[in-house]
């Protein structure tokens, strides 16, 4: 009989024997890997599987192995298919909350995970696009959401839609600039600083892994797309960016204000950044970066590992709608996050993400944290690809020590926190979890492993780190717990 965290990696189950004592046995087998560091963590995310969805539990599971994401966040929501068995391009809003919103969250409460929950990441399989009328449910309207849209918002639309949406008049609390030619950029900032800060004000920023419907990509390539992001991770890949402009092209000409401002940021960090109204040089090489404002990309520009890339057009993510390149093209071509919009957004820039998000991923936020607060009004954009993907965020390796090897245990167990190497003496925060729910905080856990049902169980260690640029990093380490069960009556 296997507890509640059994269902783990099979690359994590190195148990060895349980040693039996009278009273109790606990086998213990500890997870040492250099794990890339994140702003955000995989113990943070609520991964979301359709169940009436092929395919989605598969891509679900790659991902929670790829990224380490706890059992107890994974929920399972049935959206039923749309033509040919396909998933369904809309949703209804009173849909979208009683099959995905209200079953979700109810399942997060009862594993105890939804007060540290600070995004929702989808699986394929999931609607791209929900309606605000039934009018607009087989063709979008303009003040339709995104299904990450209306999760951002926590399932509560706004009184005026027209003004909120279609006109972009909400203003996210996450965006952090700039509005504007020469506008303010706010430091970077992890989620969970945004939260201290927001508390109940707090959205639920949210993304897709792979839109596996028409227009978008096979399970094979969404596959093959997540697990190439997650090897970008900590690579410091090519720091080459490139900002095409399209003199007369509106999706260009929207947000020509923007690029000379955030060309320069990036090469104040070092990275070579280029505004251009040609092609992006060979000499360049792949880039880790590249918007361009077109309906389409021909040729599409060689993209370095954990690149992002958008062409801001009006259709990318309106997979319904025959014109314009999707965004999925982008994911096809070794991108490994990007986004579009599911309506017409009316050539607004603030329904985009603004080239400034590509200085906040290399500050060390992963993608969804960049993007989020790169966007002043979100609700109709749908993010693709590796949300935890950090290709400019050091490795972190927190150790627990404590744990006996393959021997029997005492009734509690002392753990302790073994910082990073070259983390500060002083200002690591710890947290521990065990089978995804808080145990602990501090560099020392006290546990009372017995006490847990019989079977296998995950302890799990989260180290924040203070960086130069004002984020507080994290990395992780994991054990498996194994209680044999002839101490119960």
């Amino acid at each position: 009989m296997r507890g509640p965290g059994a269902v783990l990696p099979a690359w994590l189950r190195a148990i060895g024997a349980a040693a039996r004592a009278p009273a109790v046995a606990v086998a213990l087998a500890l997870s040492v890997a250099a794990l890339p560091a994140r702003a955000l963590g995989p113990h943070e995310v609520a991964l979301l599987v359709n169940e009436a969805a092929p395919g989605s539990a598969e891509l679900a599971a790659a991902w929670a192995r790829l990224r380490g994401v706890p059992a107890a966040n994974v929920v399972r929501v049935s959206v039923p298919p749309g033509t040919n068995g396909a998933p369904p391009v809309a949703i209804t809003k009173e849909d979208f909350v009683s099959r995905v919103w209200e079953p979700a969250r109810a399942q997060l409460a009862a594993s105890g995970v939804e007060p540290r929950i600070l995004a929702w990441v989808y699986s394929s399989g999931f609607p791209a696009r929900v309606a605000d009328t039934p009018a607009t449910l087989a063709r979008a309207g303009t003040s339709d959401l995104s299904i990450c849209g209306a999760t951002f918002l926590r399932g509560r639309w706004p009184e005026d839609p027209v003004a909120a949406i279609e006109r972009a008049g909400y203003v996210s609390p996450l965006f952090a600039g700039p509005a504007g030619a020469g506008g303010a950029v706010r430091p970077s900032e992890a989620l969970d600083q945004s939260r201290n800060a927001l508390l109940d004000r707090m959205p639920l920023p949210a993304a897709m892994l792979a839109w596996t419907g028409p227009r978008g990509q096979t399970p094979e390539q969404a596959l093959a797309a997540i697990e190439r992001a997650a090897a970008a991770d900590a690579t410091l890949p090519s720091n080459a960016f490139f900002f095409r402009l399209r003199p007369g092209d509106p999706r260009s000409d929207a947000r020509e204000w923007e690029l000379a401002d955030a060309a320069e940021a990036l090469r104040a960090r070092g990275a070579v950044a280029e505004v251009s109204t040609n092609a992006p040089p060979g000499s360049l090489g792949p880039l880790a970066g590249y918007l361009d404002g077109a309906r389409a990309v021909d040729p599409l520009p060689a993209l370095a590992p954990g690149a992002f890339a958008d062409h801001l057009t009006s259709f990318a993510a309106a997979f319904d709608q025959p014109t314009q390149m999707k965004a999925s093209a982008w994911l096809g071509a070794g991108a490994a996050f990007t986004a579009g919009t599911v309506a017409e957004p009316y050539a607004r820039w603030e329904k985009f993400p603004s080239a400034a998000l590509f200085a906040r991923r290399l500050d060390g936020l992963c993608a969804l944290e960049a993007l989020y607060a790169s966007v002043r009004c979100p609700l109709q954009l749908l993010p693709l690809g590796d949300p935890l993907c950090a290709p400019w965020a050091p490795r972190l390796a927190p150790r627990i020590d404590g744990l006996p090897a393959g021997g029997a245990a005492a009734a509690a167990l002392v753990l302790r926190a073994v910082p990073p190497e070259g983390a500060p003496a002083a200002g690591v925060r710890y947290d521990w979890f065990v089978d995804g729910r808080p145990a602990g905080r501090g560099a020392t856990l006290v546990w009372n492993a017995p006490a847990l049902s019989p079977g296998i169980h995950e302890v799990r260690l989260v180290a924040r780190v203070p960086q130069p640029s004002g984020v507080r990093l994290q990395g992780f380490a994991r054990a498996e717990v194994e209680v044999a069960g002839d101490h119960l009556p």
